[in-house]
């Protein structure tokens, strides 16, 4: 057998969802932001037809959906139109191929949002209520293992993806640092 480690992920064993690091929410799942960039079409000389390119940095709405089980007090608390704090914490089930063994990786991924919409669901006798909420991101961050991979903060203009800040040459030519 090799030496070399050979991690393949095979699934979120479980997470949880809290708001202001602590407070636990409830039974949920979770549509984390799509991530799509500002985009516009180039062509010209050299350019065989066109092509949209990103804008470095730049992104569309990044919204964050949360679908309870039933409706909470602490849901009901994410419709007040103020910056909401909240903290999503997964365990990542891994297998080595190397070794035959099983290890778990830590990922946390923490928003900024403000409501854009609530929806109180359906009452129906033994079932669920399908509540929900969707918050607008103006901050995402993606930590795994401890290490920052992926940060977005819309209004203090940071973009940084692996720990490289993909905006410092725009911030530098703008004066901003």
């Amino acid at each position: 057998m090799s030496s070399s480690v050979n991690p393949i992920p095979e699934r979120i064993h479980d997470y949880r969802v809290y708001k202001s690091g602590n407070t636990f929410l409830g039974t949920a799942d979770v549509e984390l932001p799509k991530i799509q960039y500002n985009t516009e079409s180039v062509k010209g000389a050299g350019i065989l037809g066109e092509l949209e390119t990103p804008t470095i940095g730049q992104t569309k709405s990044l919204k964050t959906k949360i679908n309870f089980r039933t409706t909470t007090s602490d849901m009901i608390s994410l419709l007040d139109c103020v910056g909401h704090d909240l903290e999503f914490r997964s365990a990542i089930q891994k297998y080595d191929v190397s070794s035959g063994e099983r290890s778990i990786e830590g990922h946390r991924i923490v928003i900024r949002g403000f409501p854009s919409e609530g929806e109180l669901g359906k009452l129906e006798q033994g079932g669920a209520n399908n509540s929900s909420i969707e918050l607008e991101c103006v901050y995402l961050k993606y930590v795994i293992n401890g290490t920052t991979v992926l940060e977005i903060d819309k209004l203090n203009y940071v973009y940084k993806v692996s720990g490289t800040d993909l905006l410092s040459g725009i911030k530098t030519a703008l004066g901003i640092i």
